[in-house]
C-alpha cells in the first residue's frame, strides 16, 4: 500500500495516470474531509436552484396541449434558477480547485498526508479568488474565441457542420489543458497570470496530446463515477413523473417526494464535487512531472540543501 508519493517527479503516461491515484488515495482523508465542509455551502444552494429548475420546467410540461396558458413565474424561475446555478459553479469550481491545489501544497510542505482542514483552509484563503479570477477570464477568453471562430464556421462550411461539435470539444479541452496547467503555475510559482500562460505553453510544447488524452481519460473515469451518484437522483425523477402523472396535475407534489428530490440532488451534486479532485489531481500531478522535466527545481532544491548542509559542517569544524 502506497504511504508517501513523491510530487516532483518526471513520469511517464502510465505513471501520471498511477500517480493521480496514489496521490487521491494518499490524501483521501484531509481532501474530500476539506472538499466536504467547504463545499457543503454549494451543495445546499445549488440543489435548491437545481430542484426549482426542474420543478418549473415539470410544471410548464404539464401545461402543455391542455389549452392553459404558461405560469409566467414558472417561466422566471427557470431562468432564474439557470442563471443562478451558473454562477454557483464557478464559484464552486474555483473552491474545489482552491482546495486541491492547498492540498499538494500541505502534502509537499508537511512530507505527509497528517495535516487537517483548517491548515488547508488557511491556503485556501490565500489562493481562492486568484483561481476564481483566472477561470473567470479563461471563461470569458473561451467564449469570445468560441464567437469569432467556431460560430462563423458552421455559417461558411455548412456542409462541415457535423464537425463543429467535436471541433467545440477539442478546443474546450486543449483550453483546460492551459488552464489546468497555467493555475498551478501562478499557485505554487507566484507568477501573474501572462508569466504563468507562457510558462505552460512552454511546459505543454510538443505533449499537447499526451496532456489531452490524459485529461479526456480522467474526465471519462470522473463521468463513470457520477453515473453511480446520479442514479437515485434520476429514478426518484422518474418515479415522481409517472406517480404524478396518474394524478390530476393541479395537486401539489407530495412533501415526501419534495424531500428525496433534494435528498438526491444533494447526493449527487456532492458527489460530484468530491469526484472532480480526481482529474484536477491528475493535471496538477503532471504540471509537476512537466515542471521538473524541464526546470529540474526538486534537484536543484536538493543540491542546495546539500550544499547548506556542507557549509554548516564546515563552521561547525571552526
Amino acid at each position: 500500500m502506497i504511504r508517501s508519493i513523491q510530487l516532483r517527479k518526471t513520469r511517464s503516461f502510465g505513471q501520471r495516470l498511477e500517480g493521480t491515484f496514489d496521490f487521491v488515495r494518499v490524501t483521501a482523508k484531509p481532501l474530500f474531509k476539506s472538499l466536504f465542509f467547504f463545499t457543503t455551502p454549494f451543495v445546499l444552494i445549488g440543489t435548491f436552484l437545481v430542484t426549482n429548475l426542474l420543478n418549473a420546467t415539470f410544471n410548464l410540461g404539464e401545461t402543455l396541449g391542455t389549452g392553459m396558458e404558461d405560469n409566467i413565474e414558472d417561466v422566471m424561475a427557470i431562468g432564474l434558477s439557470a442563471i443562478g446555478f451558473l454562477l454557483l459553479m464557478a464559484f464552486a469550481g474555483s473552491m474545489i480547485m482552491a482546495v486541491v491545489y492547498s492540498v499538494f501544497r500541505c502534502y509537499e510542505e508537511r512530507g505527509d498526508a497528517d495535516f487537517t482542514t483548517s491548515e488547508v483552509w488557511e491556503k485556501v484563503a490565500k489562493v481562492y479568488w486568484q483561481v476564481f479570477g483566472t477561470v473567470f477570464l479563461y471563461g470569458v477568453a473561451f467564449f469570445v474565441l468560441y464567437l469569432i471562430i467556431l460560430i462563423p464556421f458552421t455559417f461558411l462550411f455548412a456542409f462541415l457542420s457535423i464537425l463543429i461539435i467535436p471541433a467545440i470539444y477539442i478546443v474546450l479541452g486543449f483550453f483546460l489543458v492551459i488552464l489546468f496547467t497555467a493555475l498551478p503555475v501562478q499557485i505554487y510559482e507566484r507568477k501573474g497570470i501572462g508569466s504563468a500562460l507562457n510558462k505552460a505553453l512552454s511546459l505543454l510544447k510538443g505533449k499537447w496530446w499526451s496532456s489531452l488524452g490524459l485529461l479526456l481519460l480522467l474526465m471519462l473515469i470522473y463521468n463513470a463515477v457520477i453515473v453511480i451518484f446520479s442514479v437515485p437522483f434520476y429514478a426518484n425523477m422518474i418515479f415522481s413523473f409517472f406517480s404524478t402523472a396518474e394524478v390530476d396535475f393541479m395537486q401539489d407534489t407530495p412533501l415526501w417526494q419534495k424531500a428525496l428530490n433534494y435528498l438526491f440532488g444533494a447526493i449527487l451534486l456532492l458527489g460530484s464535487f468530491l469526484t472532480y479532485s480526481l482529474p484536477l489531481s491528475g493535471m496538477t500531478l503532471q504540471y509537476f512531472s512537466f515542471s521538473e522535466e524541464k526546470d529540474a527545481s526538486n534537484l536543484i532544491s536538493r543540491i542546495d540543501e546539500f550544499g547548506k548542509q556542507e557549509e554548516e559542517e564546515d563552521k561547525g569544524e571552526f
